[in-house]
């Protein structure tokens, strides 16, 4: 069995869970930023885009943060395009800059693939 990775994965949260940023799991594979993927979250599966590390792992690896225990990733979607780099960047940006969560911001973008999505699961047999 190969060693899982840590990636960085943005999923749709309510703005009263006060989750702003992109939360940690774990793959048995290298994702490319911007894969659209499933991912646990609480007792559910959720829609989820890989994320650009935002440093979190860097400071769990020096030891600034304990380790946590992280779920792995559930289905990947290698069927659609990874979401372009500047998109990621501008979500980052447009967060930063409105004082908003990237979770927020990403969920109208995102609309239109989870859309594409049912519309493909509801067409298979």
């Amino acid at each position: 069995m190969s060693a899982q990775q840590r990636i960085r994965v943005a999923v749709e949260t309510p703005q009263h869970s006060g989750l702003v940023a992109a939360l940690d799991y774990l793959s048995e594979r290298a994702l490319t930023p911007g894969s659209l993927l499933r991912v646990p979250l609480g007792r559910r599966e959720v829609l989820g885009i890989v994320w650009h590390d935002g440093g979190v792992a860097a400071a769990v690896a020096r030891g600034a943060a304990p380790e946590p225990v992280l779920r792995t990733v559930g289905a990947v979607f290698d069927s659609l395009p990874p979401l372009p780099p500047a998109w990621l960047a501008l979500v980052d940006f447009a967060a930063a800059y409105y004082q908003r969560g990237m979770t927020k911001l990403e969920d109208g973008d995102v609309a239109g693939a989870k859309a594409d999505f049912a519309a493909s699961q509801a067409q298979k047999p």
